[in-house]
């Protein structure tokens, strides 16, 4: 196994690299292991996001013909967007209520719909932002690492020729050694950019998702609360 870890050609071209080349490829490891921890911190989040919202909107809608039901069950389901829209919908609704007590019908004006609408614009713009929360750095990993690689890999070539006018000699294993050793930074590079990109994409159309369907959540809250507790 020892073996066949020394013949990588990467771990060879890390051994033969100067301290530059070395500390090129350290820095490309070290955005890959940051950049596949956020994948799948952001993939099992995004999972028990839409499990989570999931079973919140069909309790919800058992409860749509008197949706302040929900507060006296003391729901509470953490990193779950759609319950955070129902909570502030919901806890501004009941304020709103608890202040006309003394109204049998238990109904508000449709002011207060309109200043929940307002709150629940607010609620959507936080949850998409905490969805986003790490993705700039796969953003950076896609777009940095393959210049850092051809950082690694010119500089690669320059000392190859370097060596070869030192040694007078333009033979080719000479040539060829110093340029395995410099493309070998583009490669990780390389390694490292097209899964973060490729995450990148299918992540922020996964929330964009997440986005439309809160909006249409709000929608559906809003109309509830419009039909049930407004004034007419």
């Amino acid at each position: 196994m020892l073996i066949l870890a020394a013949e990588f050609p990467i771990l060879r071209a890390f051994r033969e690299s100067d301290f530059f080349g070395q500390l090129i490829l350290v820095a490309l490891f070290a955005f890959s292991v940051f950049a596949w921890s956020v994948i799948l911190r952001k993939y099992l989040a995004f999972r028990a996001a839409e499990a989570a919202s999931r079973a919140f909107r069909t309790t919800y809608r058992k409860h749509n013909d008197n949706p302040l039901q929900l507060i006296e069950q003391d729901i509470f389901l953490d990193e779950c967007p759609f319950f955070e829209i129902a909570d502030r919908a919901l806890d501004s609704l009941h304020d709103a209520v608890e202040r006309r007590g003394a109204n049998p019908r238990a109904t508000v004006p449709r002011a207060t719909v309109e200043a929940i609408e307002k709150s629940l614009d607010r609620t959507i713009s936080d949850e998409t932002l905490k969805l986003e929360r790490g993705l700039n750095l796969l953003a950076t990993a896609a777009s940095a690492c393959p210049l850092i690689g051809l950082l690694g890999t010119v500089w690669g070539v320059l000392i190859a020729f370097q060596r070869v006018a030192q040694e007078a000699s333009a033979q080719i294993h000479v040539i060829s050694q110093g340029i395995s050793v410099a493309l070998s930074t583009t490669v990780v590079g390389l390694l490292v950019a097209i899964p973060s990109l490729v995450m990148y994409n299918w992540m922020t159309t996964i929330i964009r998702r997440f986005e439309t369907e809160m909006e249409s959540f709000a929608s559906e809250v809003l109309e509830d609360i419009e039909r049930r507790y407004v004034e007419t």
